[in-house]
């Protein structure tokens, strides 16, 4: 009783009685918010539209504490929704540049499902569409790295006086 007490000094009177809804898992709300925000893989694909789906699939296949299990006929649809539409789009969308805002998908999510794909999709993993994807990301890091490195060796010469190369 004196937790009761505590939570409705805190919380205000009346708060006791309030009732609680049923709770919305992690992957409703992302649906829901999909749904809102008209993203749904059906519609002709765009960047925002392949994100929000890869961010559904991996809370599905990743995160099963996120949802209640799904029917197998799901997972089927959201594999062939990856292999059929969304990699075929990142493929096609590669442009050889550094400006992320021009790339398919974002390092970060590209991290995660190449990630996800080399664990639990092996089959999709090792096609050539995704071979090609990840090459280019692959380059893309190396590449930053390259460039970071090189910044870090300017500023250790300026700093220590260190003229030649």
């Amino acid at each position: 009783m004196g937790s009761l007490g505590s939570y409705e000094n805190v919380h205000g009177v009346g708060s006791l009685g309030r009732r609680v809804g049923p709770e919305v898992t992690p992957v409703e709300r992302h649906t829901r918010s999909m749904y809102a925000r008209r993203e749904e893989a059906w519609r002709p694909l765009n960047r925002q539209r392949v994100e929000a789906f890869i961010r559904l699939f991996l809370l599905c296949f990743v995160e099963p504490e996120n949802s209640l299990p799904l029917q197998a006929v799901t997972y089927r649809g959201l594999k062939r929704a990856l292999t059929h539409r969304i990699i075929p789009f990142i493929e096609r969308r590669i442009i050889p540049t550094r400006e992320e805002k021009y790339w398919p998908i974002s390092m970060r999510l590209f991290e995660e499902l190449d990630f996800f794909m080399a664990a639990h999709l092996s089959e999709v993993y090792c096609g050539n569409d995704w071979l090609t994807i990840s090459h280019f990301y692959r380059e893309v890091k190396k590449v930053e790295e390259r460039d970071r490195r090189e910044r870090a060796n300017r500023v250790r010469r300026v700093l220590f006086g260190v003229n030649r190369l």
